[in-house]
């Protein structure tokens, strides 16, 4: 296939349904399962891979239309072992990155939306932007906008993304799932410094091509914080509590012994 070209042109619709059968027929022959793929244009989540009963679906975006054999093969390689496929991984983040790069800027407004139902997002930061983050931003480099995403059902059964940065938009968007009293505003602080820590130390690749997300420089930061060991120990022992509320809209039971900020 052809490579991707700056300013890439979306391709027609039966171009697009015609790949994505031939591409869920190899996928589905290949891992051994029922796959089903579509194409979109979201930046944010490129790689997009859900499991239900009848199987899985795969939601990718347009520019993987213009992805060579070995991108292909490499995702498919990822959708079987996950991480373990560090060749396979190292490959697919790379031509991510260096496709979403093409791309042209993203015209559309955001409309900011921090304020919650429990928690507001643009109190939280704007403390931290007065404080941890004070020297970290300023007119030349202004701080990213910060907004709860859209409140829809979530399919997935086994992870869930509790914040993201933006590049393109300078945004930091959080999930809402995190907006309810059972969740600790010191742990839906955290999560909000460690998206404004990505607009700070963005990531980068090394002379070997591979793409480092998390350098040395953002973890020693993050893991100075003083609640950081606590609120890894939270999230790993709520995840699946927060996975079955975003999936269901259920809401979570409030402890008071999760309210306290970390000693």
């Amino acid at each position: 296939m052809a490579p991707a070209v700056p300013g890439l042109v979306l391709p027609d619709r039966d171009r697009a349904q015609r790949e994505a059968a031939a591409y869920g027929a190899w996928l589905s022959v290949v891992l051994g399962e029922p796959w089903t793929v579509s194409f979109g244009r979201a930046r944010s989540t490129p790689v997009l891979a859900r499991r239900n009963h009848g199987g899985a679906e795969l939601r990718l975006h347009h520019m993987f239309l213009e992805a060579p054999d070995d991108v292909r093969e490499a995702l498919g390689r990822w959708l079987l072992v996950g991480r373990r496929a560090r060749r396979a991984s190292e490959r697919l983040d790379a031509w991510i990155h260096e496709q979403l790069a093409l791309l042209p800027p993203q015209r559309r407004q955001v409309r900011l939306a921090p304020a919650g139902l429990v928690h507001d997002l643009g109190a939280l930061a704007g403390a931290l932007l007065g404080d941890e983050f004070a020297l970290d931003f300023d007119a030349s480099r202004p701080a990213p906008g910060v907004t709860w995403g859209r409140r829809t059902a979530s399919r997935s059964r086994r992870s869930l993304r509790l914040g993201s940065f933006e590049p393109e938009s300078h945004l930091v968007r959080m999930h809402p799932v995190l907006d309810q009293e059972a969740v600790p505003a010191w742990f839906v602080r955290f999560v909000l410094k460690h998206e404004l820590l990505h607009a700070v130390h963005p990531p980068y690749r090394t002379d070997g091509g591979r793409w480092v997300h998390h350098g040395p420089t953002f973890l020693k930061r993050e893991r100075a914080w003083p609640e950081f060991r606590a609120a890894v120990a939270w999230e790993r022992e709520n995840l699946p509590r927060l996975i079955r509320s975003a999936r269901d809209g259920s809401l979570l039971r409030v402890r008071a012994e999760d309210l306290a900020e970390p000693g």
